[in-house]
């Protein structure tokens, strides 16, 4: 069972749709993804074991198909640099496909006109035979080796780097809630006094906020930019 799509003008495999679309014998406008999408999913449903292979040349197909509606509805559309490199990325991938499905059916060709291709599995059990040619000496295959190797990318060594500890949301607010154990009123100042990084300023506001919130503590400040004050309720 493979699956099939009914359009108004054109019902088979989607590999076919797909087919006559870039040779120019149907229209992109006459095919509506949608239903492709919602007739796939229902066909997919319907099955007792997905292949994953199957659904990849889907997606594959899906893709290349979506790609030649979209620049026929927006033709003259702009794209960024990075969304560029996206759509030339995506065509790339789609023409290596494409090569795979006609190397395909060159082999299924084969496979139909009983020429065969014996796989290594096939020599399985004989002794490997080397025949190099007539005219390789030892000097030229150690310079065809070390050219392969020169050609090879070199190891680079990254500059090692220490992960800095960072202190969580929920071990702040602990801590301010051992600060104010034995007081009734500190200054936001006092709670940051010691703090090596900024984002642990702005994780000891976030806690204060929290505590504000859940009742465990008032904040006041006089005027914008001066110090807040934090008083346990």
């Amino acid at each position: 069972m493979t699956f099939q799509t009914k359009q108004e003008k054109f019902e088979g495999p989607l590999e076919l749709l797909l087919d006559l679309i870039e040779k120019e014998k149907l229209s992109i406008s006459e095919v509506s993804l949608a239903r492709v999408t919602d007739e796939y999913i229902s066909y997919v449903k319907s099955l007792e074991k997905i292949d994953p292979l199957e659904l990849a040349e889907f997606l594959v197909v899906a893709a290349q198909l979506m790609l030649i509606k979209s620049r026929s509805l927006l033709p003259n559309l702009v794209l960024s640099e990075e969304e560029q490199a996206s759509v030339e990325d995506l065509e790339k991938r789609l023409e290596e496909y494409r090569k795979i499905r006609e190397l395909a059916k060159e082999l299924k060709k084969l496979e139909s006109d009983h020429r065969y291709i014996a796989t290594r599995e096939a020599y399985f059990g004989f002794a490997p035979i080397f025949y190099p040619p007539k005219k390789l000496t030892a000097r030229s295959l150690a310079d065809v080796f070390a050219a392969f190797l020169a050609s090879l990318p070199k190891i680079e060594k990254l500059a090692e780097e220490k992960i800095k500890k960072i202190i969580s949301l929920e071990e702040k607010i602990a801590h301010i809630r051992s600060f104010l154990q034995n007081t009734m009123e500190k200054a936001f100042s006092e709670l940051i006094i010691g703090a090596k990084e900024k984002v642990e300023v702005i994780v000891s506001f976030l806690a204060i906020l929290e505590l504000a919130k859940q009742k465990f503590i008032e904040l006041d400040q006089e005027k914008l930019f001066e110090d807040i004050h934090i008083k346990k309720l």
